[in-house]
């Protein structure tokens, strides 16, 4: 795994721009193709776009880890594991745009355990949007799941998500250049949230989220945060611009 330290301005920028759901990386990688040049460029590059937007992957995993100081039946990942699957088969069948970004055609497990750690267990790491950002994950090689739902002490909460919407969180990035795409997510519960039955229609809902059927942040956001983006960088040009002459 490798890291590496990257602007808060260019990641935030892009994740938010990819925040919408649905076929996150098919733009980018028609851009790839727009010439036979361009094309060789990437050749090696992780992205397929589409639904599993990477080529390691060949189905979509969701996987469930319970790294809380609390343990028990209550919150086993194997009990989780089959609360998720619920949801899942739920959000299958009641949510138009799981068919529209072709979950359909693509094998959905979940698996108890994850190959990756959750980023912001890490009292080093905040979130890059509601924390005040600190650290960030960029790999060269994904992890094989495209999801992960963590079970985390409240402190962990409360850290990252206070004033948050959602309980969303990037947990992998690919950079190529200075350009940086989030390539798997993280869902963060408390063991109290995951054992509460009252609680599944925002399970529910974060599923909605973590699958990228429905935005995480509110347009009006993102269209603020691209307009504070344009005009830094017209800024910027003028500045460049002013100093040559």
């Amino acid at each position: 795994m490798n890291k590496r330290n990257i602007g808060y301005f260019t990641v935030i920028t892009l994740i938010a721009a990819i925040l919408i759901g649905g076929n996150y990386f098919t733009q980018a990688k028609a851009a790839s193709n727009e010439s036979e040049e361009l094309s060789h460029e990437h050749e090696d590059n992780m992205f397929v776009g589409g639904t599993l937007l990477t080529k390691n992957r060949s189905k979509m995993i969701v996987c469930v880890d319970n790294v809380s100081t609390i343990r028990g039946k209550d919150v086993s990942n194997d009990k989780i594991v089959k609360r998720i699957e619920k949801q899942i088969e739920k959000l299958s069948k009641g949510h138009k745009r799981y068919k529209e970004v072709n979950y359909h055609l693509v094998d959905v497990e979940v698996t108890a355990g994850c190959s990756f750690t959750p980023f912001l267990n890490d009292p080093n790491n905040s979130h890059p949007l509601y924390g005040g950002g600190g650290g960030d994950r960029v790999v060269d090689q994904p992890s094989e799941e495209s999801l992960g739902i963590f079970i985390v002490d409240q402190e962990i909460i409360d850290k990252n998500f206070k004033k948050a919407t959602n309980r969303w969180s990037p947990e992998e990035l690919i950079c190529e250049g200075h350009e940086c795409f989030e390539v798997t997510k993280g869902i963060y519960f408390t063991p109290d949230e995951i054992k509460d039955v009252t609680k599944e229609s925002a399970l529910y809902q974060e599923l909605v989220y973590g699958f990228g059927l429905e935005s995480m942040i509110p347009i009006e956001g993102n269209e603020t945060k691209q307009k504070k983006d344009r005009e830094k960088k017209e800024k910027e040009k003028k500045e460049m611009k002013n100093n040559q002459l």
